[in-house]
């Protein structure tokens, strides 16, 4: 958090404790079908929040900072791909926003969208690792 250096030192701390609850609670609203729509503009909130931050710093030159997506796993740093990405998956979750079923769900409904979820996690997480690893290919290719 610190390393963007959007807000002062000091609220970095708590910023970084508020947007992890936001995004839990995100993700629990969106479960609720009463509070579904609140969910949504959460995450599209926060996803705007985070495409901004990295904007800001590739606008100021500051290539060389961790995302913080990876985990502390792996760094991966800020790239023009970051900010494409998060404008995907703001188009998702506006998408996602939108949709209502044209009838009543079944439990086969409810299986699809698990093995969809699931799959899409695991292709997002690939796409993570391999924008991650991309500093280390191309210095591999270069010969440093």
């Amino acid at each position: 958090m610190d390393g963007y250096q959007l807000i002062p030192r000091p609220l970095s701390g708590l910023v970084a404790v508020l947007l992890i609850v936001t995004e839990l609670l995100a993700a629990m609203l969106v479960l609720v079908p009463s509070t579904r729509t609140t969910g949504f503009a959460l995450m599209a909130a926060l996803l705007f929040i985070y495409t901004a931050g990295i904007s800001i710093n590739l606008l100021r030159g500051r290539h060389d900072i961790d995302c913080g997506c990876s985990g502390p796993a792996s760094r991966h740093e800020l790239s023009a791909w970051l900010v494409l990405r998060n404008l995907f998956l703001l188009g998702l979750v506006l998408l996602a926003a939108g949709w209502s079923a044209q009838r009543p769900l079944i439990w086969l409904d409810s299986l699809v969208v698990l093995f969809s979820v699931l799959v899409a996690s695991g292709l997002y997480m690939s796409l993570n690792q391999l924008l991650a690893q991309a500093p280390r290919l191309a210095a591999l290719r270069s010969g440093t």
